[in-house]
């Protein structure tokens, strides 16, 4: 009788197993497949030259208004997406050392890729991965978490990665020339329709991460769009070669005596090519797009169409680059479609790239870690109304190890909103910008650089930021400002979110 009994109990725990595997197994099937496809160096000037993209996800998804880049710097801001952090926490804060840093703090053991890999998701990157990979790591070095790998390998990314590249393929070393077949965007196309399809094959739900260069200069466009757009003109706003800087902080100031000569003509052309270089990659979306809906897998699969950074091409009368708080360099275009995202939304709450990680987390079921700073979007995305942040933390570039409050008095800054280190008088810190933090309000944009200067913006008064307001402000305002600052550029995940909801101030 006691055998019966035993034999009976293990039946049943055999049974019991062979149904959670068999539930488990159904539901994973079912588990929506995640796209991201990552522009570098795209402004919101672009977008409406992307028509295949803005047709394919935009009207058929989500389009964020407010979208924003929290360190305007391209491997800053990749680590944020990947990880869910600000770069205080990550602590890449400028794209040197970038991946070597990255490697070094063991920060790719628990990224977005690692724990959709763990989760049973084929994972895959094509292109552009973080700058200075693989530095320190071996040239042979693939991260982990990922099921398939082909990234661009260098100690940089200011040379062009369009043609004549090497990549780093499951850790054999691939050289690409200068065929039309080496185009990158083509390569990086042609890799993400293969795993797409063995995806499919091997059924099983994946994240794929595709990469391309365009529109970073030197802005290569494919061979068969060269001499596109021969007419097109750049759309020049108010602030376009700004013409009066004295209310500039003196550190931006210098940024437009740098000996470029830059003018119309040059946004011109600079734009021309930037708008020809991404024509490839609005195929490239149509692709993606079209093998989906062959497989039957469209409308299981989120898309993700975002840029890692802004641009700016003469605002300010600063010459063509990044890394600034203003407006072109920290705003930039993220589109989304995909399951339960009803055609043509529209998104208006503030949203950032350290969203990216928590919400495709949600998407797929997986709880984000406690140290993620950032919040799922996927309410909004759903259109349930829920309670949002109030702004965001910019951060830029290493500080001098130096205590504001100490250096500079506070209460002082409405007589005297430039000043300069007393003890080294380097308005430069790090790369073109300087270090700084900022406060991006919803209506507001206060930035402290590392060398003392403020700058502070009403944006519905002044959407072009054309006049500092830092002098006029009150005391009071300021010190509110500054303690809130201090505050969210040392907070770390939950303490992050609570912060960002205290940012509304009266300073009309």
């Amino acid at each position: 009788m006691q055998k019966k009994i035993i034999l009976a109990i293990i039946v049943l725990v055999l049974v019991a197993g062979a149904t959670y595997t068999a539930t488990s197994t159904r539901l994973f099937k079912d588990s929506p497949n995640v796209i991201i496809i990552l522009t570098d160096d795209m402004d919101n000037s672009l977008i409406p030259y992307m028509p295949k993209t803005n047709q394919l996800i935009g009207e058929q998804g989500a389009t964020f208004s407010n979208y924003f880049i929290t360190t305007p710097l391209c491997c800053p801001s990749r680590a944020s997406m990947l990880r869910g952090q600000y770069a205080h926490n990550t602590d890449i804060l400028e794209n040197s050392p970038g991946f070597a840093r990255f490697f070094k703090l063991s920060e790719e053991e628990a990224t977005l890729n690692v724990w959709l890999h763990d989760a049973g998701y084929r994972t895959a990157l094509y292109g552009k991965y973080l700058n200075n990979y693989p530095v320190n790591a071996g040239q042979n070095y693939v991260p982990p978490g990922w099921t398939d790998w082909a990234a661009f390998l260098g100690t940089d990314y200011e040379g062009d990665l369009y043609y004549n590249y090497t990549m780093n393929e499951n850790g054999t070393l691939v050289k690409h020339g200068d065929a039309p077949e080496d185009y990158s965007t083509d390569v990086i196309r042609d890799k993400s329709l293969t795993f797409i399809n063995d995806s499919v094959k091997a059924d099983s739900p994946f994240f794929l991460f595709v990469s391309v260069y365009a529109p970073h200069g030197p802005a290569t466009s494919a061979p068969r769009h060269e001499g596109l757009n021969a007419d097109l003109t750049y759309p020049q706003k108010p602030s376009f070669e700004e013409a009066d800087l004295s209310d500039k902080p003196e550190l931006i100031r210098s940024l437009t005596n740098t000996g470029d000569e830059f003018d119309v003509d040059d946004a011109n052309i600079y734009f021309r090519a930037r708008v020809n270089a991404l024509q490839a990659a609005d195929e490239l979306v149509e692709d993606v797009v079209q093998t989906l809906e062959q497989n039957g897998q469209l409308e299981n699969t989120y898309i993700f169409f975002v840029s890692d950074n802004g641009f700016h091409l003469g605002e300010h009368s600063i010459p063509s680059g990044k890394g600034t708080p203003y407006e072109e360099d920290i705003r930039v275009p993220l589109m989304v479609r995909g399951p339960g995202i009803e055609p043509g939304t529209q998104i208006s709450q503030m949203t950032a790239n350290i969203d990216l990680a928590p919400t495709i987390a949600e998407i797929t079921n997986i709880r984000a870690p406690e140290f993620v700073d950032g919040r799922s979007f996927l309410p909004c995305l759903q259109g349930e109304n829920v309670s949002w942040r109030n702004g965001l933390l910019v951060e830029f570039g290493y500080e001098v190890d130096k205590a504001f409050s100490s250096t500079y008095n506070i209460s002082a800054l409405s007589d005297a909103q430039t000043l300069k280190d007393p003890e080294t008088d380097n308005l430069l810190v790090g790369v073109a910008g300087g270090a700084f933090r900022g406060i991006r309000g919803e209506d507001y944009v206060y930035v402290e650089y590392d060398n003392g200067e403020v700058e502070f913006y009403d944006l519905q008064a002044d959407p072009y930021q054309l006049e500092n307001l830092a002098g006029r402000l009150s005391a009071e305002t300021l010190s509110d400002l500054h303690t809130k600052l201090e505050a969210l550029k040392y907070c770390e995940g939950s303490d992050c979110q609570s912060l960002e909801d205290d940012l509304k101030i009266e300073f009309r």
